[in-house]
C-alpha cells in the first residue's frame, strides 16, 4: 500500500500519535452525522429497545458473515483440490490467493464468537470456532507428525485434535517450504527418523493431499456454522433475537447481551494482549521482541489478520450496515444515558483502525524489526479501546467481565 507522505523511521511514532489522535477526533463527528434519532424507540423519550434491537442485529451480522466466509472457504477447498490434483507454480498461486481470501472474510468472524462459534461452555456454544481456526491453540510438530503417519486419511481425523486440523494447519502446508521439523527429539518421528527418512517429493505430495483434506473440512465446518444461523436452519439468530422468558440458551435478555459483549473481549485477549503484546516482549518474551509469538507464522499476514478483526469489532460494536450504520453497542449506551461513552468508544475503535496506517512495513514481522514504535503505538490503540469496554462500558450496562480477563489489570 502506498501513502501520500513517507515517514522517517526515527519520526514515525511522533507520526502516529500524531495521525491517531486526529483520526480519532474525526470518528468523534460520526456519530452525529449518522441520522440516528435518538427520540424514537430506544431513546430519552421513549421505552429503551435498543437491547432487543441490537440482539436482532448481531444474529443478522454473525449469519451475513458465516455466509461471507462459507463463499471464501468453498472456493479455497476447490483451489487446494486444484493443486493437489495438478501441482505446479500456477495452482499453488492459486490456492494461496484463495486461502488469503478466506482468512480476510475468517478474520471478521473471529470477533463474533456467539452462540455455535464459542466454546461449550459458552451459552449456545458449539466450538464450531475452534474447529474452524483454533490459534492460539495450534502445534507445528502435530501437523508434521500427521505428515508422516497419514493421519488425515484415517476416517476419524474430522474430530482429532484441532491442532492437526483448521486453517492454522491448511497456511503451514500450503505456505511453509522447508524441509527441517519444529518437533523435539521425544517425538516419534524424530527419535525413529521417520520425518529425516521422507524423500522431498514425498513429503511435498503428502502436504498436498493433507492440505485438501483440511481445506475440505474448514468449509464442512463453515457450512455448518452457516447452518447453526440460517433461518430456514437451526435459526440461532432467532434463539438470540428472542432472549427473554422461556428461553433455555439465554433466559434473560441481559445473558444475550453478555454473550456478545464476551465476543467482543476478542479485543482484549487475542487482540491486544496475545497478537500484539507477546511479539512485542511486553508479556511471555524473554527478549525485546518475540516474533516467534505472532500468530501467522508462514503466510506472514498478522497484520492483515488484526486490521480485519478490527472490522469484526466495528460491525459488532457500531452496526453491521454499510458504513457501520445500523444498530451496534453504541446505540445501547445512548439508549442507557451514555451517549459521551459511546462517541469515546467510536473514537477509540476508529484511532485503532488509523494505528495501522503508520505501519509501513507489509506485515508485523518486519515492523517489528525496522520499527518497533509503530507496532507500540497499534498496541496502545488497541489498549485504549479495551480500557473502555473492561471498564465503562460493562459498568454502564452492568455487564460481567468474561473470565479470560477477570483480574488483568494491564
Amino acid at each position: 500500500m502506498s501513502f501520500p507522505f513517507v515517514v522517517p523511521p526515527r519520526a514515525r511514532s511522533t507520526r502516529a500519535l500524531l495521525l491517531i489522535t486526529a483520526l480519532a477526533t474525526l470518528g468523534g463527528c460520526k456519530e452525529s452525522e449518522r441520522g440516528k434519532d435518538d427520540a424514537g424507540p430506544g431513546g430519552p423519550s421513549g421505552p429503551d429497545t435498543s437491547r432487543g434491537a441490537l440482539l436482532k442485529a448481531t444474529g443478522v451480522c454473525v449469519e451475513r458473515t458465516a455466509r461471507e466466509f462459507h463463499t471464501t472457504s468453498t472456493a479455497l477447498s476447490q483451489a487446494v483440490s486444484a493443486w493437489a490434483a495438478q501441482p505446479d507454480a500456477a495452482s499453488l498461486a492459486q490456492a494461496k490467493a484463495a486461502f488469503h481470501t478466506a482468512m480476510d472474510a475468517w478474520q471478521v468472524a473471529e470477533v463474533m464468537q456467539v452462540g455455535p462459534a464459542a466454546p461449550r461452555s459458552a451459552a449456545g456454544g458449539a466450538e464450531l470456532r475452534d474447529n474452524i481456526y483454533s490459534w492460539p491453540l495450534v502445534s507445528r510438530c502435530a501437523i508434521e507428525e500427521q505428515l508422516v503417519s497419514k493421519g488425515y486419511e484415517a476416517p476419524g481425523f474430522p474430530t482429532s485434535l484441532v491442532s492437526r486440523r483448521g486453517l492454522y494447519a491448511l497456511e503451514y502446508l500450503l505456505f511453509y517450504a522447508g524441509e527441517d521439523t519444529a518437533c523435539q527429539g521425544t517425538s516419534p518421528i524424530v527419535a525413529q527418523g521417520t520425518w529425516a527418512a521422507l524423500s522431498t517429493e514425498e513429503r511435498a505430495s503428502r502436504k498436498r493431499a493433507y492440505a485438501a483434506v483440511v481445506a475440505r473440512e474448514v468449509d464442512v465446518k463453515a457450512g455448518q456454522l452457516v447452518k447453526a444461523w440460517a433461518a430456514d436452519q437451526d435459526d440461532f439468530a432467532n434463539t438470540l433475537a428472542t432472549a427473554g422468558s422461556g428461553n433455555a440458551v439465554f433466559p434473560t435478555s441481559q445473558a444475550a447481551l453478555n454473550s456478545i459483549s464476551d465476543a467482543l473481549f476478542y479485543f482484549e485477549r487475542e487482540g491486544k494482549d496475545l497478537k500484539l503484546a507477546r511479539p512485542l516482549g511486553m508479556r511471555e518474551c524473554s527478549t525485546d521482541t518475540c516474533p516467534e509469538h505472532l500468530e501467522s507464522q508462514f503466510a506472514h499476514r498478522s497484520k492483515a489478520n488484526l486490521r480485519a478483526n478490527v472490522k469484526g469489532f466495528r460491525l459488532l460494536a457500531e452496526g453491521c450496515e454499510a458504513n457501520y450504520q445500523g444498530t451496534g453497542f453504541d446505540d445501547v449506551l445512548k439508549a442507557a444515558g451514555a451517549e459521551a461513552l459511546a462517541q469515546k468508544l467510536v473514537e477509540r475503535v476508529v484511532a485503532a483502525e488509523a494505528a495501522f496506517a503508520v505501519i509501513e512495513e507489509d506485515d508485523l514481522h518486519q515492523a517489528l524489526a525496522q520499527d518497533k514504535a509503530s507496532v507500540r503505538a497499534l498496541h496502545d490503540a488497541f489498549k485504549g479501546v479495551t480500557d473502555v469496554l473492561k471498564t465503562e462500558l460493562v459498568t454502564v450496562l452492568d455487564l460481567e467481565l468474561p473470565q479470560s480477563v477477570e483480574g488483568d489489570n494491564d
